[in-house]
């Protein structure tokens, strides 16, 4: 294993908690039924879940049960316990959510694709 250099500041590993949003975010927004991936969202999904420090997660304002839906349906890598209501995120601690509403102040940072 690769030692970083003594003269490096040094901190424990800290977790980045990040959520996906389905509707808009994840799924693609052209109808109110489409199921097709907006797939530069599900791609980044897939590449941050290569990440050690990144506990992904998949929230939908449609329920837990929805999240889990598109996660298997996406093939995301992501824990069934990580596939939540987002009306529940006050019991969640995100530090990042990637979401379609600009207005969406979910974790302490947004960011809002554009994907419509």
């Amino acid at each position: 294993m690769k030692r970083a250099s003594p003269d490096l500041p040094r901190a424990k590993m800290r977790k980045i908690n990040i959520a996906f949003d389905v509707d808009g975010t994840l799924r693609c927004n052209c109808t109110d039924n489409c199921q097709d991936a907006n797939y530069n969202i599900v791609a980044l999904f897939n590449i941050l879940s290569g990440f050690k420090n990144i506990e992904l997660w998949v929230w939908s304002a449609g329920g837990a049960d929805r999240a889990r839906k598109f996660a298997k349906l996406y093939n995301l890598p992501v824990k069934q316990s990580h596939c939540i209501s987002k009306l529940d995120n006050r019991s969640y601690d995100m530090d990042i959510a990637i979401d379609d509403i600009q207005d969406t102040a979910l974790a302490r940072i947004n960011l809002i694709v554009r994907q419509k």
